[in-house]
């Protein structure tokens, strides 16, 4: 029975990675495939496609599109959520419940509900759809997991090295230029690199709050529409990359971080 339990693990861990993991290596190898359409076995390879979408206009422009919304979406979250953590660090008791619930309650919302509602928000406010609706949308989406990574962050730390930089005559802004804010520099930096990533794969959002110009997800969704072909593989495998370097980043900046303070995780 031990035998049995020893083999049995690791093989369903194994089985649990390569039904995570041979769908993408399909999508990596299809955008190789030297034909227009989809399908196996691959009889013959080729680069073009992914030379091809290296050089696409409409991707290029749809990729920065992306990026842009991303990088604005993500500083409105940070300017919003960031003094919001501290509020909630403020209170106690049922204040504080209600305070994380009503902060929380969007990031469980369904999207679809979310897009609908926000773009009748926006439409209130007299916005046009575009890319700064696009940006609105994706914040109020991304504000609560600031909140609740920068919330974490300050639940651990010491309230005494604040009291103890005031008792040295520091005031409230150089406590916190110099004190907080580096203390809470791995939760920010795990919220920008969260809220932008989360930002740049928000399709529901885009779709309803999009006016002419496309974001990538928006784009992939209306070539899929015309057919599947090698291209949006190699696009989507592209993209894929791009998304693990910046992750494996995160984590070697936030681990090189730890060690630098003394910290090990």
């Amino acid at each position: 029975m031990m035998r049995l339990r020893n083999f049995a693990l690791p093989a369903i861990f194994w089985l649990f990675v390569a039904y995570l993991f041979i769908p993408i290596i399909v999508m990596a190898a299809m955008g190789f495939r030297d034909s227009n359409f989809v399908a196996f076995p691959i009889q013959s390879w080729t680069t073009r496609w992914y030379q091809s979408v290296l050089f696409d206009k409409d991707i290029a422009q749809s990729l920065w599109l992306s990026l842009k919304v991303a990088v604005v979406s993500t500083l409105i979250a940070l300017a919003v959520g960031l003094p919001s953590a501290f509020l909630v660090a403020r209170t106690t008791g049922i204040v504080r419940a209600a305070l994380v619930a009503i902060i929380v309650l969007p990031a469980f919302l369904p999207v679809i509900v979310s897009a609908i509602a926000l773009r009748m928000f926006i439409g209130q406010l007299g916005l046009e759809t575009g890319p700064t609706a696009i940006a609105i949308g994706h914040a109020a989406s991304t504000i609560p997991f600031v909140v609740l990574m920068v919330l974490t962050r300050l639940n651990a730390m010491n309230p005494n090295i604040a009291d103890a930089a005031r008792n040295l005559g520091a005031d409230d802004v150089i406590i916190f230029t110099r004190i907080i804010l580096p203390y809470l520099a791995p939760a920010l930096f795990g919220a920008v690199m969260f809220g932008m990533l989360l930002s740049f794969e928000d399709f529901v959002r885009s779709f309803f709050l999009g006016g002419f110009e496309q974001t990538f997800p928006v784009l992939l969704f209306s070539k899929l529409r015309f057919g599947l072909d090698p291209g949006l593989a190699a696009i989507s495998t592209l993209v894929l990359l791009a998304s693990t370097a910046i992750g494996l980043y995160a984590d070697h900046f936030l681990r090189r971080r730890r060690m630098k303070n003394g910290i090990t995780s």
